[in-house]
């Protein structure tokens, strides 16, 4: 992995088929990469306190406002809304990490 240290990395990381699991799960990935010294950018805390999905559309057009601004994108799963952000991250040539479960 390139050295990210100092940047912005945007966080896609499933939720909505576990919640409590998936919150934890990015705890301890943000609170690694803070320890690294890079700058995570969790939607998942930002918009974990919805109980449905009724502000989908909305929520995603969020995360690529938060995508535009990050220096990278980090992907710790492969749930409808993490594809949908690698997609836009591709688009619009971010670069892109891909974890799975053992690297984390």
């Amino acid at each position: 992995m390139i050295d990210y240290k100092g940047k912005y990395a945007f966080i896609s990381h499933p939720y909505r088929d576990n919640p409590e699991e998936n919150k934890k799960s990015v705890d301890r990935i943000c609170k690694y990469l803070a320890g690294q010294g890079i700058i995570p950018i969790s939607p998942l805390h930002l918009f974990s306190f919805y109980e449905n999905d009724n502000n989908r559309e909305e929520i995603m057009n969020i995360c690529y406002e938060l995508i535009k601004i990050s220096d990278v994108v980090f992907v710790f799963g492969d749930s409808e809304g993490c594809r949908m952000e690698r997609k836009f991250a591709y688009e619009i040539n971010k670069p892109i990490e891909v974890f799975f479960n053992e690297d984390y």
